[in-house]
């Protein structure tokens, strides 16, 4: 397999890297959509995945997207001051260069926070008729994440936020918590609104607080695949629970949990990368 570096502009103007790991044949490609304050490359389940799949001639692009680390200096992006819906015009620009790289087939793969930008995608993204399958692997609900782990200090940090941007100085980092998102990471007020405010496009991704009615979700008309690990955290409800949510809200879905791992599936990576063959051999 070949392993060229790539690199696109968004419409908005944002250089982003990614990694192609190739195929004898241009084919179908995975393009994998990371998580908060993530990248492209860091979790083993890419190349694991990446692997089994090189003999069906489905290529892995592993990109990053404007929520990559925590802060870009140089051209001030990433997770700490990221604007949700604008993840659309990150997965525009990478379908784009796989298209014209001539791919055929393109195949939305997210983790963690990921998973929510597909399903947004699905519900609103330019290309989302290109779309032929879908991935979510430690499928999430980072609104509700917020909420429950951010130690009853949301309306301190909702005020101040709400003040700094009325001030128009909504890039400025919250001082109320260190950590204002979810406990993780520094947001900007811009930001922490932009992800937490009651009806932001974020909170209406994928709720699976709600435990129904997940409106974008059920749009979805493509092959789903939903693998999760028995350790994970980020579900809000119980993974049980969630996983017959899944397959309750949409009739295109299925869902696997495994067991002995945590969200980016460590240790079990090689039994996730089968799933997922077993999941495109059967939905060419």
């Amino acid at each position: 397999m070949k392993n060229p570096i790539l690199s696109v502009k968004t419409k908005d103007k944002l250089d982003l890297y990614g990694m192609l790991l190739e195929t004898p044949k241009k084919d179908a490609v995975i393009i994998n959509i990371h998580g908060t304050a993530d990248n492209f490359y860091d979790n083993d389940f890419i190349w694991e995945i990446a692997s089994s799949l090189s003999k069906l001639n489905v290529a892995m692009l592993t990109v990053s997207n404007r929520g990559s680390y925590g802060l870009e200096v140089y051209q001030n992006s990433g997770a700490g001051v990221e604007i949700f819906e604008k993840c659309l015009l990150d997965i525009d620009a990478w379908i784009e260069k796989a298209l014209a790289l001539g791919y055929k087939k393109i195949i939305l793969q997210g983790h963690s926070l990921g998973t929510e930008k597909v399903v947004y995608y699905l519900a609103k993204g330019k290309y989302r008729q290109k779309v032929q399958a879908v991935i979510l692997l430690g499928f999430s609900d980072s609104f509700g994440t917020h909420y429950r782990d951010c130690s009853g200090e949301e309306e301190t940090l909702m005020a101040e936020a709400k003040k700094l941007v009325k001030a128009k100085k909504g890039r400025q980092f919250l001082t109320a918590s260190w950590l204002a998102h979810a406990g993780i990471l520094p947001q900007s007020a811009e930001s922490y609104l932009n992800f937490f405010e009651g009806e932001s496009e974020l909170s209406k991704a994928f709720p699976l607080r709600q435990g129904c009615d997940l409106k974008f979700y059920q749009k979805i008309k493509v092959p789903i695949l939903g693998v999760i690990g028995d350790q994970e955290e980020y579900t809000i409800i119980r993974i049980s629970e969630a996983i017959n949510l899944l397959q309750r809200e949409n009739k295109c879905a299925q869902v696997f949990q495994l067991k002995n791992c945590d969200h980016c599936f460590v240790g079990q990576e090689k039994e996730l990368a089968k799933i997922v063959k077993k999941f495109l051999e059967n939905n060419k």
